[in-house]
C-alpha cells in the first residue's frame, strides 16, 4: 500500500533534515576548534630581572618602557625602551603553570636608549628563552633563559 506524501510531511522531512544537517556540522565545528593559547592576545610589562640570586626591581616609568604584545599567528611586538621590536613565538599549553617556549629573533630598531634601559638585553636574550611561568591567575608571566629570569606583570 502506498501512503499519499503530503506537503505537510514533505516540510516535516525537510526540517528534520535540516536540522540534523546542523548538528553534524555543529559537532564537525566542535572537534576541529582548539581554544587559543593563554598568552595569544596578552599584553606585558617588565617588571624584575632575576639574574644569579639577584632581584632588579624596574621603577614603573622603566617599566612602561618595556613590553611584550602576543598576537596571535605566533607574532610578537615589543617595545624595549626607546625602540621597538618584533619576532614570532610559539610555546607549549601550561602544564602547572609551566611550559616550553620559543622565540625567534628579534627585529628591531637600534636607536640609543638612555640608562637605565634592559631594551637590547631583552632583544639579545629572548631568542634564548627555554621556558615559562604563567600564575594561576594569569597576573605574571616568567620567561626563562640561560642568563636571567625576566618577569612580567599584566599589561
Amino acid at each position: 500500500m502506498r501512503f499519499p506524501v503530503t506537503n505537510a510531511l514533505r516540510r516535516q522531512f525537510l526540517l528534520i533534515t535540516a536540522m540534523g544537517s546542523a548538528a553534524l556540522l555543529t559537532t564537525g565545528c566542535e572537534t576541529l576548534y582548539a581554544p587559543p593559547h593563554p598568552l595569544e592576545g596578552t599584553s606585558w610589562r617588565l617588571a624584575d630581572v632575576e639574574t644569579s640570586g639577584t632581584s632588579t626591581r624596574l621603577t614603573p616609568e622603566l617599566s612602561a618602557r618595556h613590553r611584550l604584545s602576543f598576537q596571535d599567528a605566533g607574532d610578537l611586538q615589543m617595545q624595549l625602551d626607546c625602540n621597538r621590536g618584533n619576532a614570532t613565538w610559539s610555546a607549549s599549553s601550561p602544564s602547572g603553570g609551566d611550559g616550553s617556549i620559543s622565540i625567534g629573533t628579534v627585529a628591531s630598531t637600534r636607536a640609543l636608549c638612555p640608562r637605565p634601559t634592559f631594551g637590547e638585553e631583552l632583544a639579545a636574550e629572548l631568542p634564548r628563552a627555554t621556558g615559562y611561568s604563567l600564575a594561576s591567575d594569569s597576573s605574571s608571566l616568567t620567561i626563562r633563559t640561560q642568563e636571567a629570569d625576566y618577569v612580567f606583570v599584566r599589561d
